[in-house]
């Protein structure tokens, strides 16, 4: 009897464990927080994308290396002001040029 009790018990409390987690899984999304079960690419960080990753390949190709200290921040603040695709590298390569003439 004790350990049937024992064992409702912990029937119970892993099925409270799993709805507690569902609820606040599903709050999080609500709010916006970056879903933990998505693998991100770790090389990128950000969860770009994947038109922006494969704008940044572009980059890559171009430039013929990985973009400096300096070229990666003009990127980074692109991508923050929300341009991706085609548009993203246009302008990159716009303000790239720019410094290079400065």
């Amino acid at each position: 009897m004790e350990l049937t009790i024992g064992i409702i018990i912990a029937i119970f409390f892993v099925v409270l464990t799993v709805i507690m987690f569902a609820l606040g899984y599903r709050e999080a999304l609500k709010t916006k927080v970056e879903d933990p079960f998505v693998y991100e690419n770790f090389l990128i960080g950000e969860g770009w994308e994947k038109d922006t990753f494969v704008e940044y390949e572009k980059i890559i190709d171009i430039l013929g290396r990985e973009p400096s200290d300096d070229e990666m921040k003009i990127f980074l603040s692109l991508v923050e002001e929300g341009y991706h695709g085609e548009v993203l590298l246009k302008k990159f390569l716009e303000k790239i040029n720019k410094n290079k003439h400065h």
